[in-house]
């Protein structure tokens, strides 16, 4: 999945992926599903430290109107926006999601991204920031992370990757997800948007039933 912290979308997406990875495990619990995560970032002109909500909305679109559809959309799901204050930067965040994907594989990036995910939209915390992100570590376990988010390491390698996903894939908007299975040889299959969770399932299943 390529997906940015900083598009509520991507939020959203994962909330459906997920569903649909538990429809999937209940039904054949032995067969494994491995999300790698990789970083997209939709703005690269977003200020450093973030930026206020209502002024990136107004700056980019003249308002937030376009959010009306995507929280009416969005509650089925469990997704509230109920304290939507910031527009952040997500490099950082990027990278503690590296770092967990590091210390505990996927299933520690699919908690980072869980993490972030809330303290964006529903806790109101700004993880532009090392500190906030710090916040995040702590809560994975990764309390040892601090020096490693103080410092320069993965920026690049971050960087790149974005720019791998929007010039090499051809990627121009996230979520996007790349469904394969490594068992057999068949084309991918790949979804754009925040799909609702019988895509998913039905892409998995049909390359399982090749």
């Amino acid at each position: 999945m390529y997906s940015d912290i900083a598009c509520p979308w991507c939020y959203v997406g994962k909330k459906r992926l997920d569903s649909a990875l538990q429809q999937l495990q209940k039904r054949s619990p032995s067969e494994p599903i491995i999300v790698n995560w990789h970083p997209y970032i939709i703005d690269r002109n977003t200020a450093a430290n973030g930026e206020n909500y209502e002024d990136y909305n107004f700056r980019r679109w003249g308002s937030d109107h376009w959010t009306i559809s995507l929280r009416n959309s969005s509650r089925r799901d469990g997704v509230e926006f109920k304290n939507w204050k910031t527009w952040p930067n997500s490099l950082h965040g990027h990278r503690l999601v590296h770092y967990a994907g590091k210390k505990f594989g996927a299933v520690g990036q699919s908690k980072a991204k869980d993490i972030l995910f809330r303290m964006v939209y529903e806790d109101g915390k700004n993880i532009s920031i090392v500190p906030c992100v710090m916040e995040a570590a702590k809560e994975l376990g990764l309390t040892e992370a601090e020096d490693y988010l103080k410092s320069d390491e993965d920026i690049d390698l971050i960087l790149s990757e974005d720019l791998k996903a929007k010039s090499s894939l051809k990627i121009s908007g996230v979520p996007y997800f790349i469904i394969r299975n490594d068992k057999k040889q068949c084309r991918p299959i790949t979804l754009s948007g925040a799909q609702q969770s019988p895509a998913f399932v039905d892409a998995i299943c049909s390359l399982n039933e090749l």
